[in-house]
């Protein structure tokens, strides 16, 4: 294992670490996370997969890049405070732009060689852990997400410059997993990320990364449509009658916005939904997906 810093611009925060562990012989695996600063069980989670392979070399090689974002993430928050870019939106970046438009371009240069990019987000406190897949594209992302079995998989709005999107339409193998915690503070989900770091393992058994006896089985997961956020259509008290990450029957009950039901509007998963709160005209109560049948 050896880990290089790479500065691409000055001051001092304009780099990131790579941590490379294996010898090269085999398939190339890349998690970046980080890339919004203040999702932090998604580092959490890289760095323990920098101490795992840190006791167990991989076969091929697995580069990690824990903290992308590093100046998002010592300001605790989404955004660059240099310029308030979403780095997750300019993919692959400018070599000659602002600060957050040369991360970009130097995060794409360095993970240009994977076979497989995972890249790991945070949804909120209030959300849960899916996968956000480009499956009706790509054949592949069927395969990795029966692999690692993570429940639910929600196919992207599409939003271009994401670091997995673009790897996809470049031709490599890619996926974004959205976990647990993150907002408000940089809030670490501990258990979200024992249990993403768990089933990522078995995603590195298929690839070949982690030596295996056996075949890594599919597992049963639920492919969703496009996400629907349901929003207040006025100032007032919101109250959820169920929990992020389960699913839901068209007509049940999802919350009180004061005296008034709060319906799904479909069979789907319930991805984020907020905790008691006032909710001002437009503000999002609940993020859903339809079940792909």
């Amino acid at each position: 294992m050896y880990m290089e810093s790479i500065t691409y611009h000055e001051p001092s925060l304009s780099n990131f670490d790579l941590y490379t562990f294996g010898e090269g012989k085999g398939p190339e695996l890349v998690i970046t996370a980080g890339i919004h600063g203040v999702e932090q069980t998604a580092i959490y989670t890289a760095y323990q997969f920098i101490d795992y392979f840190t006791q167990h070399p991989p076969k091929g090689t697995v580069r990690i890049i824990p903290i992308v974002n590093k100046p998002a993430y010592f300001n605790r928050d989404r955004v660059s405070p240099y310029d308030r870019i979403d780095l997750n939106r300019i993919f692959p970046g400018n070599p000659s732009g602002t600060q957050t438009e040369q991360l970009a371009h130097k995060i794409w240069e360095v993970t240009r060689n994977a076979d497989y990019i995972i890249d790991l987000h945070c949804c909120g406190e209030h959300g849960s852990t899916y996968i956000m897949s480009l499956y009706s594209e790509y054949d592949h992302q069927y395969t990795l997400a029966r692999k690692l079995g993570i429940e639910n998989i929600v196919h992207t709005g599409g939003a271009r410059g994401q670091l997995f999107l673009e790897a996809c339409h470049e031709g490599q193998q890619a996926m974004l997993i959205e976990m647990k915690g993150g907002q408000p503070d940089g809030v670490v989900d501990v258990s979200t990320a024992d249990s993403t770091f768990k089933k990522l393992k078995d995603l590195f058994r298929y690839t070949g990364n982690i030596p295996s006896e056996n075949d890594v089985e599919d597992k049963y997961v639920q492919f969703h449509h496009k996400m629907t956020t349901m929003k207040s259509n006025r100032h007032a008290f919101f109250r959820p009658y169920m929990s992020a990450g389960t699913r839901c029957k068209k007509g049940d009950i999802l919350g009180m916005l004061d005296n008034e039901k709060v319906q799904a509007p479909f069979d789907g998963y319930i991805a984020a939904i907020n905790r008691p709160r006032y909710c001002f005209s437009g503000e999002r109560m609940v993020r859903i997906a339809e079940n792909n049948m």
